[in-house]
């Protein structure tokens, strides 16, 4: 059973599929090469520089832990 969190990352997973296949030049992919080099460069476009200036912001509010230098 999934927890809930597990439920909303698939749920936002489905409806960030949905955008990125329409941002998609390809409209019918014939193989699963096609499916995967098309959603790596979404992403890499799109979503992962999100997600990377998210964390940065997340990481600077958060304390840090360990050692000082």
């Amino acid at each position: 059973m999934l927890s809930e969190n597990e439920k909303r990352i698939q749920d936002l997973s489905r409806e960030l599929g949905a955008c990125l296949y329409e941002q998609s030049q390809i409209k019918k992919f014939n193989n699963l090469g096609e499916i995967e080099e098309t959603v790596r460069d979404l992403m890499i476009h799109y979503v992962n520089p999100e997600i990377g200036i998210f964390l940065s912001k997340q990481a600077q509010k958060k304390p840090q832990v360990g050692r000082e230098k």
